[in-house]
């Protein structure tokens, strides 16, 4: 039985977060909790009855959020045995590069720090422009940039990513010139290879909650299919901590199954994907945490329930209106993008009448938190208590309401 975030307290008894056995090295299969769906063309496709011993996988890609069920899902490969030096953390930057912000400015630093603090290799990737450059697409998806192996920077770009940019010169061209109907020509073209202008939708769809797969999965996929060390001959492990008490749809999911870059047959490339906290409620992931003295993002000691974009489109009314207090700019961007766009974050509500009167999240005795949230200065020593202080919940636990839906 699956205990809801929403249902999640202090006092839930701790069922899945106690401390595992050290099951690596031990040709130990791992069997799914329960039995993975085959139930869609998608589902079958990817179906994956078990996994083989940890010890069998050459790398351990985490997908790191920073958010407390990522650094329960590396918490807890480190507390099966999985060695250090198979681990990689890949964290998504959702700016991409862009002046215009919608994650919070402590969270890559956040990330470093951990990786750090567990001397784990962490890795970087994101899709040029972020999420606003997404909003506001207009032809192609933009290329993918990612940390390889060595530490380097690469680039891949989308098939339709140079014709894009040839079309959008020919349109400047047919502009200046005035020909209408070559423009019209172009512009047709252009709006074919993508056209949004909208926020992504509240809803569990991908297509249209476009944030989530455009500027995370993707990303992430590529990020793994075109790492050196990933091209051809391996046996690759993704792990990442999304968990069924989230949400209903999250519910649904599969503990493990065949992830999309795997490629036996063309590239002799094996790769597992492994939701290895899927079952762990709120309560669960907590204990995790406090078991091994982290202290987790800022955002949550101040007194955000989740870790996701600081302006993610699931946010309850208190989390905006602790937004527009902490991060004016940000809430102005929203702001003065639906003007913009004549399209609302809400389904039904601008910004600002959706926020209302909610009084903010935000905990003002955690002073400290709101400095590092703000600024990003953080280091190792900030992820570590020492056995001398005492772990306490973060004003954001058990507040799911808070954050929202997945």
């Amino acid at each position: 039985m699956v205990l809801r975030d929403r249902d999640c307290t202090m006092n839930s008894p701790i069922v899945h977060g106690n401390k595992p056995a050290l099951i690596y090295g031990q040709n130990i299969c791992i069997q799914p909790s329960v039995p993975g769906r085959e139930d869609t063309p998608h589902m079958r496709k990817h179906y994956l009855g078990h996994l083989d011993p940890l010890e069998s996988y050459t790398t351990f890609f985490v997908l790191f959020s920073g958010g407390k069920d990522s650094v329960a899902s590396v918490l807890n490969l480190l507390e099966t045995g999985v060695p250090r030096s198979k681990i990689v953390l890949i964290h998504h930057d959702i700016d991409g590069g862009s002046e215009r912000k919608m994650d919070w400015p402590a969270t890559k630093a956040y990330c470093i720090a951990f990786a750090d603090a567990f001397d784990l290799e962490i890795r970087f990737s994101f899709r040029e422009g972020g999420f606003w450059g997404e909003v506001y697409r207009y032809g192609s998806k933009k290329p993918v940039q990612f940390q390889d192996a060595d530490g380097s920077m690469r680039r891949i770009e989308p098939v339709a990513w140079q014709r894009s940019q040839e079309l959008k010169m020919l349109m400047d061209s047919a502009e200046r010139e005035d020909d209408l109907e070559l423009f019209k020509q172009y512009d047709e073209e252009l709006r074919s290879y993508g056209y949004r202008f909208q926020f992504p939708a509240k809803g569990a769809n991908l297509q249209t909650r476009y944030c989530s797969g455009v500027l995370k999965i993707e990303v992430g996929s590529v990020a793994i299919a075109h790492q050196v060390d990933t091209k051809e001959n391996c046996k690759i492990m993704v792990v990442s901590g999304e968990r069924r008490g989230e949400s209903t749809n999250r519910s649904k999911y599969n503990m493990m199954e065949l992830h999309r870059t795997h490629a036996p047959q063309r590239r002799k490339r094996i790769v597992h994907h492994y939701r290895n906290v899927i079952d762990f409620s709120e309560k669960d992931i907590w204990e995790v945490l406090k078991r091994n003295r982290v202290v987790p993002h800022p955002c949550y000691v101040v007194g955000w329930g989740r870790a996701s974009c600081a302006c993610c489109i699931f946010s309850s009314p208190s989390h905006f209106a602790g937004i527009k207090e902490i991060l004016p700019s940000y809430y102005e961007n929203i702001r003065l993008a639906e003007i913009e766009l004549n399209f609302t974050l809400d389904n039904k509500k601008s910004i600002d009448e959706f926020v209302g009167s909610a009084k903010s999240c935000v905990d003002h005795n955690e002073q400290k938190a709101i400095h590092q949230l703000l600024t990003g200065e953080i280091g190792p020593e900030d992820i570590l208590l020492d056995h001398v202080e005492e772990w306490k919940y973060p004003s954001g636990a058990f507040r799911s309401g808070v954050g929202g839906p997945c």
